[in-house]
């Protein structure tokens, strides 16, 4: 670790923060997170919830983590769910499929674990947070109705076609557009041969 290029900056609750030094939200500081020191920028610690990097968790993912991150504080206020933290991943240069889901919801907890930065996997989280769970049809209502409510455009309509995947969804689908879901395309891991810049 390079700790000659980090100085203590603050104590906040007990928890001593080190700056990264650099300028702006976007610096990093290092952190206590559940019983381990890491790297989070400023802007993650204005959440509502905590954000908890996994084990191996690449800093230069933070700016693709960013906007969905930024989005799920927003929506958690907006349609007042309980997120306690969000553990995220990166996995820059993945050859295969990644060895785990792209997200899921834990409802004990209030926690979500999250390994896909794009708002339709969030979403489809969220839509499991506000109902019990399972792929049922209150999850698909619920599901798509975020959808409609924080999606635009093409990533709406592909976002719609992927919650047909599921047989809740393809009910909700035709209830919603008047006809059968086009087939959705298999599911390709964002990360899969992702370079950081």
């Amino acid at each position: 670790m390079l700790l000659a290029c980090y100085k203590p900056a603050l104590l906040l609750r007990g928890v001593t923060y080190y700056l990264l030094m650099t300028t702006g939200v976007n610096k990093l500081i290092e952190l206590k997170i559940a019983g381990r020191y890491r790297m989070i920028p400023v802007w993650a610690t204005k959440l509502s919830f905590e954000v908890r990097p996994g084990l191996k968790f690449d800093a230069r993912a933070w700016k693709l983590w960013k906007p969905s991150l930024l989005l799920l504080n927003e929506i958690s206020k907006a349609e007042k769910i309980k997120v306690s933290w969000v553990r995220i991943h990166s996995h820059f240069g993945l050859k295969g499929d990644i060895p785990h889901a792209m997200g899921w919801w834990d409802h004990e907890q209030k926690a979500m674990f999250l390994c896909h930065f794009d708002k339709e996997t969030l979403l489809h989280e969220l839509g499991h947070a506000l109902t019990s769970g399972y792929h049922g049809d209150p999850w698909a209502k619920a599901t798509a109705r975020l959808y409609k409510k924080y999606l635009k455009g093409k990533v709406l309509k592909d976002a719609m076609i992927q919650l047909a995947h599921y047989l809740s969804g393809r009910r909700v689908y035709k209830a919603l557009y008047g006809e059968r879901a086009p087939k959705a395309p298999e599911l390709q891991s964002l990360w899969k041969g992702l370079k950081p810049n």
